[in-house]
């Protein structure tokens, strides 16, 4: 194995790279994305590679895990460095930075022991997490344009003259790990219902003095500590490496003082803070514009302040020709505070304590060469939120709200994501809900489609009613993020449809705006039941790949109960096996099989059901009952 940390090695390259963006590439959100989808290929390549040796895997993928032919031995720096490489490339296909020469650079560090074909195996394993993260995330809404228009009210956000809003789309943007960019979404300070109601409290009239005062350009109530941390933590010009480039390089800074961390265990490390930070610019964008209030930042609540306007204020922030900025999205709640207390809670989770001491860097121009030293990972967040206000571009508030939502982040990821559990989902539905089928017993909620009062769990049971021909209704656990699915459900019907009578699928990947794969049950009036795999695209249309078969032996009645499973595996191409049979009896053999290699679906997609009525049935509604779920990971 190479001396040279290959995740560091890609850390360093990734940090050139922020430091090379400018305007809108330059943001946060997008910067934060990178990390991700380039730490997430990474730890799946780390991860495959590792699990073809005696110590086994590190644990369960993050999207897919490549298998490798038994009694091979691919080299695990290959496996980083291609993941790595790839992703770069494909995001930055015109950066200044030659990628191919860093890739020769980090070759040439393995040792020679290494042979050609272990780099080889190692290449294509990389090769291929990084293709399955691109198509994961192809359809994410990173790149949607939303429009956005200022309000004119007390309070509202509008433009500082830094440039007009900045992602509004963020708030929208799918997730890396929570269920929903609002997952974490914080309450408004002191409750408020609008931004006139926030204007008029206390605490808001406080903390406006407050970085009136010690935020204030040249402030002499502000000491020189202070505003020497206020820029440490800014790193918001061109040339940084950013503010989620700051915390990734503060991670490797410890790692390396960390015992026995190889690039192993750098590769969970990095993925779960890489993943965090992501989550942590959704959960921020989607609190700043996806809610009632997008508030203003204090130089624009302070120049128009309804009682002591102050025409002349300016922030300390400012650029290197001195002109003053404030960051052109709203203040609440802050990015920095919200990426600082992701990057706290994924430390402290994984050192297995809060107590560490380290001393940190920057790179911003009004703090050249300052370091700035810390004995717990919570104090360096706590001091990054106030670095906002001694700023001048953030209230107290902003950060004391965005800390714990970042911490609530970590926590979901590192509990939920990279372990050792091979469930994916699981539903007894052992529970009533109306309009809705409720959270599962693992997996998450269920998403169902509209409307919600087709369905209900009760008697032990899902129900879907199709109320009248030509309905097609359909629930997912949207939590689920893999390439290798194997689902089974017991499902029935009140009666037998008639005309084409009714389909029910067992979907074992759907991918976002781009289709899925599905075995489909057709129970025909007569009491046949067939049985077929087909895949859709991104606007419902089915192809089959497999003609359907009627199942010998086979015989539906009425509220008799099927066994349906799935196995839907692999990319490039993905390979599909289902079987059904009649409950209480042996399970079969898969009895149809088959493979595709669609480039939109050979990605990490997530896992439901959905049941459709015939457009020629008469005796519509028809009640479709789903039971005892189970969606595992396929493991080799």
């Amino acid at each position: 194995m190479s001396d040279t940390d290959h995740v560091l090695f890609w850390n360093d390259v990734l940090l050139d790279v922020f430091r090379s963006r400018s305007s809108g590439s330059a943001a946060p959100t997008r910067l934060s994305r990178a990390a991700a989808m380039m730490y997430g290929a990474v730890y799946d390549a780390a991860n495959s590679a590792r699990c073809a040796t005696a110590s086994g895997c590190l644990g369960q993928p993050y999207l897919t895990r490549v298998p490798v032919q038994a009694g091979t031995a691919p080299d695990p720096s290959s496996a980083i460095d291609h993941a790595a490489y790839r992703i770069l490339t494909g995001l930055y296909p015109n950066d200044s930075i030659d990628f191919g020469a860093k890739l020769a650079a980090a070759q040439a560090t393995i040792p020679g022991t290494v042979t050609q074909a272990q780099r080889d195996q190692g290449a294509a394993i990389g090769d291929k997490t990084a293709q399955v993260m691109v198509v994961t995330r192809a359809n994410d809404h990173s790149d949607d344009t939303v429009a956005y228009s200022p309000g004119t009210r007390p309070g509202d956000w509008r433009p500082t003259g830094s440039g007009a809003a900045l992602d509004p789309n963020w708030g929208l943007v799918r997730p890396f790990a929570m269920d929903t960019p609002n997952h974490f979404r914080p309450s408004h300070p002191e409750g408020a219902q609008d931004v006139g109601e926030l204007l008029a409290s206390p605490t808001y009239r406080a903390h406006l003095a407050e970085v009136r005062d010690v935020g204030r350009f040249g402030s002499t109530s502000r000491s020189a500590d202070r505003t020497q941390a206020a820029h440490f933590w800014a790193n918001d010009l061109d040339g940084t490496y950013k503010p989620p480039g700051q915390l990734l390089q503060h991670t490797a800074i410890i790692a390396r003082q960390l015992p026995g961390q190889d690039q192993f265990a750098n590769a969970r490390l990095f993925a779960w803070m890489s993943l965090a930070l992501a989550d942590a610019a959704i959960a921020a964008w989607d609190a700043k514009y996806r809610t009632d209030i997008d508030l203003w930042r204090p130089e624009t609540a302070i120049h128009l302040d309804s009682t002591d306007p102050d025409p002349s204020w300016q922030p300390e922030s400012r650029r290197t020709d001195g002109t003053t900025f404030s960051p052109p999205f709203p203040a609440f709640i802050s990015g920095h505070a919200t990426f600082a207390g992701a990057w706290a809670g994924v430390m402290k989770r994984y050192v297995g304590t809060d107590n560490f001491a380290w001393t940190a860097t920057t790179e911003d121009p009004f703090a050249q060469g300052v370091t700035r030293s810390f004995g717990t990972f919570s104090d360096a967040a706590r001091e990054n939120q106030l670095s906002r206000v001694w700023l001048g571009v953030h209230y107290r508030f902003d950060g004391e709200y965005s800390l714990p939502t970042g911490d609530r982040i970590a926590e979901w990821v590192t509990q939920h994501l990279l372990g050792t559990n091979a469930t994916l989902g699981l539903d007894s539905f052992a529970r009533s809900v109306t309009d809705g089928f409720g959270p599962a017993d693992t997996g998450g909620d269920w998403w169902v489609g509209d409307p919600a009062v087709d369905y209900a769990v009760r008697g032990g049971a899902g129900r879907i009613t199709l109320p009248v021909a030509g309905a097609g209704r359909s629930a997912y656990l949207n939590r689920i993020r893999s390439t290798d699915t194997d689902l089974a459900v017991k499902i029935s019907t009140d009666k037998l449809a008639t005309g084409n009578g009714v389909y029910v699928a067992a979907v074992g990947r759907k991918i976002n705006d781009a289709g899925t794969y599905r075995a489909t049950v057709s129970l025909r009036p007569d009491g046949s039941v067939r049985l077929g795999l087909r895949r859709t695209d991104a606007a419902g249309a089915e192809t089959a790949l497999t003609t359907d078969q009627t199942i010998s032996g086979l015989a539906y009645q009425p509220g008799s109960v099927l066994r349906v499973r799935l196995q839907v595996t692999g990319t490039a191409p993905t390979t599909l096996r289902a079987k059904v049979w009649a409950d209480g009896t042996a399970e079969p053999g898969w009895q149809a099989t088959t493979s595709d290699q669609t480039g939109a679906l050979q990605g990490a997609g997530n896992a439901g059901l959905l049941a459709n009525l015939s457009g020629s049935a008469t005796n519509a509604p028809i009640v479709v009952t789903v039971d005892d779920i189970a969606i595992f990971r396929v493991v080799g």
